[in-house]
């Protein structure tokens, strides 16, 4: 299991469209085999956006960070476009 966090700031002039786009986001990514998604906004930094879920493989992250940094819509809201929009994948540590 892998937990994926995208992370970006929306660029504020495009913020309603931003918003649009992601409430439909959960559908898309449980499409692609994620689960447990959630998107949440910065309290001290408004616009700063993380979305969380999880994955069973390496290939699912690799299919959905690829579909997202090409989602060209979404990432025109991004300030500083593709570039800026961030994909990270953590398995669990061993400790």
């Amino acid at each position: 299991m892998l937990t994926v966090f995208v992370e970006y700031k929306l660029d504020s002039a495009k913020r309603a469209t931003a918003l649009s786009l992601l409430a439909g986001m959960s559908d898309k990514l449980t499409a692609m085999g994620a689960t447990q998604y959630r998107c949440m906004e910065g309290i001290d930094q408004p616009g700063l956006f993380v979305e969380a879920f999880e994955v069973q493989a390496v290939e699912q992250y690799d299919q959905i960070k690829a579909w997202r940094l090409a989602d060209e819509a979404f990432c025109d809201c991004v300030a500083g476009g593709a570039a800026k929009l961030h994909v990270w994948a953590f398995r669990s540590a061993v400790l």
